[in-house]
């Protein structure tokens, strides 16, 4: 991996690393020799997880405790990364409001939105400036595969996944001319604290699961070798059969039929 640090080191920043998805991509960028920045709500859990990494692999690492939503977030963070050079960017962090469009509030909804794409996009313009003027670096935006057909019940979830697919793939185009590499993970079923959302139980469901920890290797695995990657070949399959092979609107009632038998009738 001596490559790889060179190429995206030697920081990392990292949203959403309190848990999950995240948590594992902090983890595994540590054990590859990069020093690690974390941005989560939850400090204590930042603090363990950046005493774990320093003692199993000799890095530095700087707990950034911001919320994504609040409006003083970009400026937080970069001013606690404003004397570190950020070689890596894993926008990570993301939400979603379970059940029936209408149950739920247009603030919850609106929260989702800043959380799953305004500050996803600001913080790739924020940073992918600094890494093009340093000639190099990486951008990896967590999707999902909910993002390429839309989710009926989890349905602003999807669409602002569709939204981090979108614009990945088109920045993979416009900066990697100028050294800097871009890649979409849409990972399928992961177990995660997502997954245990209230009012929903999606354990009994006939879903492949996939542990965080082989979402985030498939997708530093990935960077730097295509714009985007679909964790587990069972999820590219089910993509592959949901935008290729059936109808949309076929998909679609099929995601809204499985989606619904995981949640409390309360919420549909």
């Amino acid at each position: 991996m001596n490559n790889f640090k060179q190429k995206y080191g030697p920081w990392a920043l990292v949203t959403g690393a309190s848990s999950g998805i995240g948590q594992e991509f902090a983890r595994q960028l540590a054990a590859a020799g990069l020093n690690v920045a974390v941005v989560a709500r939850r400090q204590n859990r930042l603090a363990d997880l950046t005493a774990e990494l320093e003692s199993k692999h000799g890095v530095q690492t700087q707990t950034i405790p911001v919320d994504l939503t609040a409006p003083d977030y970009l400026d937080n963070i970069q001013s606690a990364t404003a004397d570190l050079q950020i070689g890596l960017l894993i926008n990570n962090a993301g939400a979603g409001v379970p059940g029936a469009f209408l149950k739920q509030s247009v603030d919850d909804y609106t929260r989702v939105v800043q959380l799953n794409v305004t500050a996803p996009m600001q913080l790739a313009h924020a940073f992918g400036a600094r890494m093009i003027r340093q000639g190099r670096g990486g951008i990896i935006f967590v999707s999902s595969i909910a993002g390429y057909t839309g989710t009926p019940y989890m349905a602003n979830y999807a669409a602002t996944k569709s939204y981090l697919l979108n614009l990945g793939a088109a920045l993979n185009v416009e900066f990697k001319p100028k050294g800097v590499d871009v890649l979409v993970v849409s990972p399928g079923p992961t177990r995660t604290e997502m997954m245990e959302m209230e009012n929903t139980d999606f354990s009994n469901l006939p879903m492949s699961w996939m542990t965080a920890e082989a979402v985030a290797a498939a997708g530093l695995q990935a960077l730097g070798k295509k714009p985007t990657v679909i964790p587990g070949g069972m999820n590219k399959m089910m993509n592959f059969m949901a935008t290729r092979v059936m109808p949309r609107q076929t998909a679609l009632s099929m995601f809204g039929s499985m989606m619904s038998k995981g949640m409390d009738p309360a919420i549909l």
